[in-house]
């Protein structure tokens, strides 16, 4: 089931706070997505530097990437909004010779502006 924003705080007001205010703590019979999401990013982290090669190209949807951001930056759960991203942003990393991930470019998005128009 599928609920509109609106729908889903007049329906589930605590977990829609919960989910807005604090998305760490937020919890789903007994799961809490976003300390599993952060669990999930770092094992692809793992993939990720294990990966024979110079360039490679991930393809995520939003709340990965930015799970993926904040946990190569250090950031735990409750930081799950500070960082703002947007469907078809481009986020670009540098690697050092320790294979340490560093952020090189954030949410890029002047290739889906023509003629000043946004492109979605």
């Amino acid at each position: 089931m599928c609920l509109e924003a609106e729908d889903a705080k007049r329906i589930y007001p605590k977990e829609y706070t919960t989910w807005r205010e604090d998305p760490s703590n937020f919890c789903v019979d007994g799961v809490y997505p976003l300390q599993k999401l952060w669990g999930t990013a770092h094992e692809a982290w793992e993939e990720i530097l294990l990966t024979p090669g110079e360039h490679f190209l991930v393809v995520t949807h939003k709340s990965i990437l930015r799970a993926l951001i904040c946990t190569v930056l250090g950031l735990g759960p409750e930081r799950f909004r500070s960082v703002d991203i947007h469907n078809g942003g481009l986020c670009v990393f540098k690697f050092n010779k320790e294979g340490e991930a560093m952020l090189q470019s954030l949410n890029m998005t002047a290739h889906m502006y023509t003629d000043h128009v946004y492109h979605y």
